[in-house]
């Protein structure tokens, strides 16, 4: 009577190993479409980078970064360690220093964080966040500010300006030094 139960059992693994193996050899895509990485990744990752930018009338800006991390499709550049030196309509100079600054090509915008300093022939600027609109050349600074012109100081809150720093606007000014009341028309 064992003789029949093996028979049984070996007959039943064989169908169901035959079952098995006719499910296994049906179509399989191994080219599935999946979504894009939303991980944030740069397309493009740089160091010790310059970089100019130009305009109607020549150098807009020159950008010196030691890493930049480009983004193609937003049209966004991350840029450490920063030195921005922006050419205004006169010729002028201003240096623009930052930690780390957002590039927005798309909406043509410059944002600077961590230590930024903005300087112009005779005035420097100090603050912690920094907007620059390129389309309209005004520099908006929302946090605590510091400007210094020829040796005074003007302490504020959401300064906004243009690339020469003239002229300025600020909310919740103090002074240290000495103002003339012709001085104080800036």
């Amino acid at each position: 009577m064992t003789r029949p139960c093996r028979l049984i059992s070996s007959s039943l693994f064989s169908c169901l190993a035959l079952l098995l193996l006719l499910a296994a050899c049906g179509d399989s895509n191994l080219d599935l479409a999946t979504a894009r990485m939303k991980g944030g990744l740069a397309d493009e990752t740089s160091t010790n980078v310059t970089i100019t930018e130009f305009d109607e009338a020549g150098i807009a800006y020159i950008l010196k970064a030691a890493r930049i991390d480009r983004y193609y499709d937003r049209r966004v550049l991350n840029a450490y360690e920063v030195e921005i030196t922006a050419y205004d309509k006169k010729g002028e100079t201003s240096v623009l220093l930052a930690d780390s600054t957002i590039v927005n090509d798309a909406s043509n915008q410059i944002f600077a964080f961590g230590n930024v300093r903005l300087s112009s022939p005779g005035v420097k600027v100090q603050t912690s966040r920094l907007i620059w609109d390129r389309n309209m050349d005004e520099i908006t600074a929302p946090d605590n500010v510091t400007l210094i012109r020829e040796g005074n100081v003007l302490r504020g809150k959401n300064l906004r300006t243009n690339l020469s720093i003239y002229p300025t606007l600020m909310d919740s000014v103090s002074a240290e030094g000495y103002f003339g009341e012709d001085y104080l028309d800036w």
